[in-house]
């Protein structure tokens, strides 16, 4: 063991000392009997304040903080060419539902953010329909963390250069079910060659977590007939997480 991780394990067993001492020391001031707090898991504090040296190509072993950096300078492929920004993703960490599209638009590359532009905010209201949204119990990411020119599809050697960051972070967001936008983002992840109309309507599996596939929401605008079955495919996420929905009259 490095001398880095013997203080990291020390700052972790510290913590919990602290936790201790505070559960004791409300004991004595309230003179009541405390339930004492069970074992924490410090992990996040620790990766803040004493972070692992990170190979700058390494992606096994990082946390977010430390892939997001990685990505930020990554030159792996043609498109960090050209990016304002990478755009890593947002939402909630650990998350009940994680959406992947394929990548940044003009206006997610502007800001690095993800699904900010007119796709992003239809996104949003998809979620808002069976009551989920990105600040509370979803994560957004996309397959390409940098801009393909035109917004045309990425080439497949940049999502093969890219998708162990994505892997990585669904490792790290632990969803409890995963939603594909479109069939880039399918047949990347799912590795499969079929598009969006032969994999929607049933669930596939990633890594043992149930997986579901659905039009992408530009799509969607450009073919306002892709909206029931979208609509079919979000009542399936909300279903599989036990979210009672609203009766439509």
């Amino acid at each position: 063991m490095s001398e880095r991780e013997e203080r990291r394990e020390q700052l972790a067993s510290a913590l919990m000392d602290f936790l201790a001492l505070c559960d004791e020391a409300e004991a004595v001031i309230t003179g009541k009997d405390v339930t004492y707090s069970e074992h924490v898991d410090f992990s996040s504090v620790v990766d803040t304040v004493l972070p692992l040296p990170v190979d700058k190509d390494s992606i096994q072993g990082t946390n977010l903080k430390q892939l997001e950096a990685l990505v930020s300078r990554c030159t792996k492929c043609r498109l960090s060419e050209g990016r304002t920004h990478t755009v890593f993703g947002e939402g909630v960490v650990p998350a009940r539902l994680m959406v992947i599209g394929e990548g940044p638009g003009a206006e997610e590359d502007a800001c690095g953010r993800a699904f900010v532009g007119r796709a992003g905010k239809y996104l949003d209201s998809w979620l808002s329909s069976i009551s989920m949204d990105r600040t509370t119990n979803v994560y957004i990411a996309n397959i390409v963390k940098c801009r393909p020119p035109e917004n045309r599809n990425p080439h497949p050697d940049e999502v093969q250069a890219c998708i162990g960051y994505l892997k990585r972070q669904v490792q790290l967001i632990k969803p409890e079910i995963i939603l594909l936008a479109g069939s880039v983002a399918a047949r990347s992840l799912l590795d499969v060659p079929e598009g969006v109309g032969k994999l929607r309507g049933r669930f596939h599996r990633y890594e043992g977590i149930p997986v579901l596939v659905t039009y992408h929401p530009a799509g969607v605008l450009r073919n306002p007939e892709y909206r029931r079955p979208v609509w079919e495919d979000l009542k399936k996420v909300a279903a599989y997480l036990n979210i009672q929905l609203p009766r439509r009259s």
